[in-house]
C-alpha cells in the first residue's frame, strides 16, 4: 500500500493536513522503502522503526530577551507549554538503556496546538549518520541479513569505504561516555535553520540543547551495572528531588554558505563559535505516552520566524517517513 493511500484511509491528527498539502512527498517510493527496510532490520516490530524505546514528558519553554532579536516567531513571544519525548535509538523497544552504540533522541513540541507550535527532532550528536535519503537507503540495505540470517560484513565494508562520512556520528558517540540521564546530555537538531526577526533580518543557525546540570556520563563499569530501563526511573527521581532537569536552548550562529554543508559534517569550529541563548527548556513531569504517540513530531512544522532548509532532501524526507510509521503503528 502506498503512503498516499495510507494517509487517505488512516489519517491521524495533523497527518491528514500534511498529506493534502504535500502530495508529492506522500508519493515518494524511496521513503516507503526506507521505512520498510528499517522495520525489517528491527525485526518487523509494530513500534517506531527508530527510537522505538522512549518516554513522554511535559515541559515549559521560556524564551530569552535575545530570542526576539533573532526571530519574530510566536514560539519566542513568551513562556509556552511543551512536550518532549526522550528515546533510545534503534527500532528495538527493549534495547538496554546503557547501550553505547545507539544515539539518544529528543522530540520537542513547543506550544502544542498554539500559534507558536514548533517541533524539532534531535539527537545527542552534532551530525547525522547519512546526508540524503538515497544514502540512507543504501546504508540500510547494506545491513540486510542474507540467507544465513546475518548481514554480509563485506557489503557493509564496501558501503562504508565508499561513504566514509556515514561513520561520523558513530565515531562521535563512541568517543563519549554512556549518558547517565536523558537530561544529562546535549542534543542537536543537526539541520541548519533560518531565523527571521520583526525587521526582516535573517540569521542561519543550528539549534543545540545544552543540559543545565552539565553532561552526566557513566563509566564502563557503571554502565554494566545499570538496569535495562534505568533512564525513566532516573529522570522521575531527578524530578522528585528537584534536581536540574532542563536545558539551555542555544542558536549556533552560521552563514548562508555554511547552510549547504551536509548533515554528516559539522560547521568549522562549530563547538567554539558564538551562540545565542534563545530559551530555557525545563522538564516538569512524566506524561502519558499517548500524548507523544498519537501524532508525529514533524520538524517541518515551524511557526513563522523559524524556517527549515528548503534544499535539503533529508530534512524534507522526515515528515513523510514519520507519517508512514505512524499509520502503520495505528
Amino acid at each position: 500500500m502506498t503512503l498516499a493511500i495510507l494517509l487517505r484511509t488512516t489519517c491521524v491528527g495533523a497527518i491528514c493536513a500534511f498529506a493534502q498539502a504535500s502530495p508529492s512527498l506522500a508519493q515518494n517510493a524511496t521513503t516507503e522503502t526506507i521505512v520498510e527496510t528499517m522495520r525489517t532490520l528491527s525485526g518487523k516490530q509494530s513500534t517506531r522503526p527508530s527510537g522505538a524505546k522512549g518516554q513522554c514528558f511535559t515541559a515549559r519553554f521560556i524564551p530569552s530577551a535575545e530570542a526576539r532579536q533573532l526571530s519574530k516567531s510566536p514560539a519566542f513571544a513568551g513562556e509556552r507549554a511543551a512536550v518532549v519525548r526522550f528515546s533510545v535509538g534503534s527500532g528495538n523497544a527493549k534495547v538496554p538503556d546503557a547501550t553505547r552504540t545507539v544515539n539518544r533522541g529528543m522530540a520537542l513540541r513547543i506550544d502544542p496546538n498554539g500559534p507558536g507550535q514548533t517541533e524539532f527532532v534531535m539527537v545527542n550528536a552534532p551530525v547525522n549518520f547519512v546526508k540524503s535519503p538515497d544514502q540512507m537507503l543504501a546504508f540500510l540495505q547494506a545491513r540486510l541479513p542474507g540467507a544465513d540470517g546475518k548481514p554480509d560484513a563485506a557489503k557493509i565494508k564496501a558501503f562504508s569505504d565508499a561513504n566514509p562520512e556515514t561513520a561520523n556520528q558513530g565515531r562521535f558517540l563512541a568517543g563519549r561516555p554512556v549518558p547517565a540521564s536523558w537530561v544529562g546530555v546535549s542534543y542537536w537538531a543537526i539541520h541548519p535553520y533560518t531565523l527571521t526577526n520583526a525587521q526582516g533580518a535573517t540569521q542561519i543557525v543550528k539549534f543545540k540543547l545544552s543540559p543545565k546540570g552539565g553532561e552526566v556520563g557513566l563509566s564502563d563499569e557503571e554502565a554494566k551495572g545499570k538496569p535495562a530501563d534505568f533512564l525513566v526511573d532516573e529522570l522521575k527521581a531527578r524530578l522528585a528531588e528537584k534536581k536540574p532537569a532542563g536545558f539551555e536552548v542555544l542558536a549556533i550562529l552560521g552563514s548562508a554558505g555554511e547552510a549547504a554543508i551536509p548533515a554528516t559534517q559539522t560547521w568549522p569550529d562549530e563547538e567554539t563559535r558564538r551562540s545565542v541563548k534563545l530559551a530555557e527548556l525545563t522538564v516538569t513531569g512524566l506524561a502519558d505516552n499517548e500524548i507523544c504517540d498519537r501524532e508525529i513530531f514533524d520538524p517541518t512544522r515551524l511557526a513563522e520566524g523559524v524556517a527549515g532548509p528548503t534544499d535539503d532532501p533529508l530534512f524534507a524526507e522526515r515528515a513523510p517517513a514519520y507519517a508512514i510509521s505512524i499509520t502503520q503503528r495505528h
